[in-house]
């Protein structure tokens, strides 16, 4: 019931757009920008100033969980040569043809062949040669008699059994010839997967470096993890949520700033993450209010405004500015404001900067409680999910839905989409986005 669903790209009037250098921006008239834009203009703006992701050389050992960047073509025959499947003797099916009819034949025990070490003679008429499993299967011969088939007395054997010519053998190319297709560009690299690029002598292999992300942190009243907590302040749990959900989503967080409610501070703040990250993500200072610099700091430091203001609940004001291949996208700082767009619009982000599709787990969910969203904006509310005995997904909205309520993601497996208006009857079916964690 639970799949991956990719949102088709949505078509863009090419006369609203404009461009800085080579880069797309906004498709937001100048007076417009203080508009709220639709939840699917603000991903639209976000695909199409995507970053081309970065691809690096890595060896194996270090490949794990890594994407590959390329289509990975086999460099050799799998086997690499023709080889007993089984402890026995390799003798010529010609030889032994007529123990298939019950007879019984006596061969000459002319030699052996070893996995790493092979026999270096042709076996001639009436000879079988000892063979273990993997060895290379000499030359005459074209079929392996298992040990527990024969009778062994001196250097001779008695082959008691052969069902037919060509048994126990592992032609040389039979699992994939030199050049067949290995592994798909995309394909998470995993202990198989290791394995088998290892077996055809790949030692590094092209993947898709992790997105390198900065998180600023603003607002003088919070109180950093771990520190005292004065009773004017608040405990910041923005970093530690969004740390790991970047890293749950495949990127690498290489910095953490925090950033008082100035416009110096947050200058400073988001000039550190430049020259470390290719995606700053700073949580609060996007709103109104006169303690809000994100934008202006924004602006000082080169980026170019792409959209301000979503027309969504939670996460209204949500900004997306553009310097080069730097993207920063600035979160509400309410908690749950943040992880809903980080969930519906970072976290598809950076899937794409991994060489996958920008898209999101999706599955399809039965309502048993009607819901209505009575706003005027794209409501995501946060679901909670069970699983029938008969395989169907029953979703209910969680009771608590304010911005300021941990809770109701803690206890969410997902959300979905409501727009304005938006009813489900009773039963209805809709589709829910999963968590992470909701596997």
């Amino acid at each position: 019931m639970m799949e991956t669903h990719h949102e088709p790209r949505l078509f863009r009037d090419k006369h609203s757009w404009r461009d800085i250098g080579n880069n797309v921006v906004n498709p937001v008239s100048e007076n417009k920008k203080t508009d709220l834009i639709e939840i699917w203009e603000a991903l639209q703006i976000i695909q199409d100033n995507n970053p081309q992701p970065i691809v690096t050389s890595m060896p194996l050992l270090d490949a794990l969980g890594r994407r590959l960047a390329l289509d990975i073509l086999a460099p050799e025959p799998s086997p690499r040569h023709t080889n007993s499947a089984m402890d026995g003797f390799a003798v010529r099916w010609e030889d032994v043809a007529f123990t298939a009819e019950g007879n019984h034949i006596t061969l000459t025990i002319a030699g052996e062949s070893q996995a790493g070490i092979p026999f270096s003679n042709i076996c001639r008429s009436n000879q079988a040669i000892k063979i273990s499993t993997g060895a290379i299967l000499p030359n005459g011969t074209d079929t392996v008699i298992r040990v527990e088939e024969t009778q062994i007395k001196d250097n001779r054997i008695t082959v008691l059994q052969a069902r037919n010519k060509g048994q126990d053998v592992r032609m040389a190319g039979e699992e994939f010839a030199a050049g067949d297709l290995l592994l798909h560009r995309g394909t998470a690299l995993q202990a198989p997967q290791l394995g088998l690029l290892a077996s055809v002598g790949i030692n590094e292999v092209p993947v898709y470096s992790p997105p390198h992300v900065c998180l600023v942190v603003t607002g003088t009243e919070l109180a950093a993890p771990g520190e005292p907590v004065a009773p004017h302040q608040i405990r910041d749990s923005n970093s530690i949520m969004l740390n790991t959900a970047v890293l749950q989503a495949g990127g690498k967080v290489v910095g953490r700033h925090y950033s008082g409610d100035t416009l110096e501070d947050t200058e400073i703040a988001i000039r550190k993450s430049i020259n470390k990250a290719g995606i700053i993500i700073v949580t609060g200072g996007v709103s109104v209010g006169e303690h809000d610099h994100v934008k202006e700091a924004a602006r000082k430091c080169g980026f170019t405004e792409l959209f301000w203001r979503v027309k969504q609940k939670p996460g209204k004001p949500l900004f997306f500015a553009r310097k080069k291949d730097c993207l920063l996208l600035g979160l509400p700082g309410n908690p749950v404001s943040g992880f809903m767009c980080f969930m519906y619009y970072i976290q598809p982000l950076l899937r794409s900067l991994q060489g996958r599709e920008f898209s999101w787990r999706k599955a399809k969910a039965r309502f048993d409680n009607p819901v209505k969203n009575k706003g005027n904006r794209t409501n995501f509310m946060r679901i909670s999910l069970r699983k029938e005995e008969s395989g169907f997904i029953i979703a209910e909205v969680l009771e608590k839905q304010g911005s300021h309520m941990l809770g109701s993601i803690a206890q969410a497996d997902g959300f979905i989409i409501m727009e304005p208006g938006k009813y489900l009857s009773e039963g209805s079916w809709h589709d829910v986005y999963l968590f992470p964690w909701k596997m």
